[in-house]
C-alpha cells in the first residue's frame, strides 16, 4: 500500500468513527422513550382499572337496590291484592243493599203518592156527602118509615131497591140518585159495596168513562173483599179501553188476573188481555 492510500483510509476511519457514535446516542435516546412510554401506558391501564372496578362496584350496589325495590313492589301489589279482596266483597254487598233500599225508598214513594191520592179522593167524596147531606130533607118523627128499621120499613133497602130497578129500567138518572143517597146516608150498610158498583155502572152506561174508572176504583179501594172488586177493575179495564188508554187497560186486567186469579172476572180479563197483547196499539198509545 501506498502512502497516498494509507492516509485516505486513515481518513475514512475518522469519518465513520464519530458516525457511529451518533447512532448509538440516538439508540440510547429511543429506548428510554420506549420506556417511558412503557411506564404511562402502565399508569393509563391502572387508572383505567380502577375507574373500571368503581364502575363495577356501582352497578352491583345500583343492582341490589333495583332487586330490594323489586322485592318492596311485589310486597307492596300482595298487599293491594289482599285489601282489593277483602274490600271487594263488602262493597258487593254494600251495593246490593243501597239498590235494595233506593228500590224500596221509590216504592214507598209511589206507594205516599197512592196514599195522598185516596186521601184527596176521599176529601173530595166527603165535601160531596157533605153537600148531599145539606139537600137531603130532614126526617119527620112519628112518620112510618121515615127512620129506617125503626118505623117498619127498610128506608135503606127500599133505596137501593129503588134505584136498582131504576138502572134496570134504564132510569139512569134517577138511579145514580138513589145511589148517591144511599151511599150518603148508609156508606157502612152491607149493600154499600153493591150501590158503589152501580153507581159507577149509571156513569159507564152513561158513556162518562172517567167518571166510571174514578166511582169503580171506590169499590176496590173501599171494599176490597167485596164479590164486586174483581169486577170492579174489570170494568174499569173495559172503561180505559173505551177512552183507547192500551197500557192503562191491560193494567187493570192483569191486577184482576193477580189479585183474584179465581174470580169469575178473571177469565174476562184474560181474554181481554190477550186481545190487547196481541193487537197493535194505536199511534199515540
Amino acid at each position: 500500500m501506498s502512502l497516498k492510500q494509507l492516509a485516505a483510509a486513515v481518513l475514512s476511519v475518522g469519518v465513520l468513527v464519530p458516525a457511529a457514535l451518533g447512532q448509538k446516542q440516538q439508540y440510547i435516546q429511543l429506548q428510554r422513550d420506549v420506556a417511558l412510554l412503557h411506564e404511562q401506558l402502565r399508569q393509563t391501564q391502572e387508572k383505567h382499572s380502577e375507574r373500571l372496578a368503581g364502575l363495577e362496584a356501582l352497578l352491583r350496589q345500583n343492582t341490589e337496590k333495583q332487586d330490594r325495590l323489586l322485592a318492596g313492589q311485589a310486597v307492596i301489589e300482595r298487599g293491594i291484592d289482599a285489601l282489593d279482596d277483602a274490600l271487594t266483597e263488602p262493597l258487593r254487598v254494600t251495593s246490593a243493599k243501597v239498590d235494595s233500599l233506593t228500590e224500596q225508598f221509590s216504592s214507598l214513594r209511589a206507594s205516599i203518592e197512592e196514599v195522598g191520592t185516596l186521601v184527596e179522593r176521599l176529601s173530595l167524596d166527603v165535601q160531596d156527602i157533605k153537600t148531599h147531606l145539606t139537600t137531603l130533607p130532614v126526617p119527620m118523627e112519628g112518620v112510618p118509615g121515615a127512620v129506617g128499621e125503626e118505623g117498619g120499613v127498610n128506608t135503606s133497602e127500599a133505596i137501593f131497591e129503588g134505584g136498582l130497578s131504576d138502572y134496570l129500567r134504564g132510569n139512569i138518572e134517577n138511579a145514580r140518585g138513589q145511589f148517591l143517597d144511599y151511599l150518603a146516608l148508609y156508606p157502612t150498610h152491607s149493600k154499600a159495596d153493591q150501590a158503589q158498583f152501580y153507581l159507577a155502572e149509571t156513569y159507564y152506561s152513561s158513556a162518562d168513562y172517567e167518571e166510571a174508572i174514578r166511582q169503580f176504583d171506590q169499590v176496590y179501594k173501599r171494599h176490597p173483599l167485596s164479590n164486586l172488586a174483581p169486577d170492579s177493575i174489570y170494568k174499569q179495564g173495559m172503561s180505559h179501553v173505551k177512552l183507547r188508554n192500551r197500557d192503562d187497560a191491560i193494567k187493570s186486567y192483569q191486577l184482576v188476573l193477580d189479585r183474584f186469579p179465581d174470580s169469575n172476572a178473571a177469565p174476562l180479563a184474560r181474554s181481554e188481555l190477550n186481545s190487547l197483547k196481541s193487537s197493535k196499539p194505536s199511534p199515540g198509545r
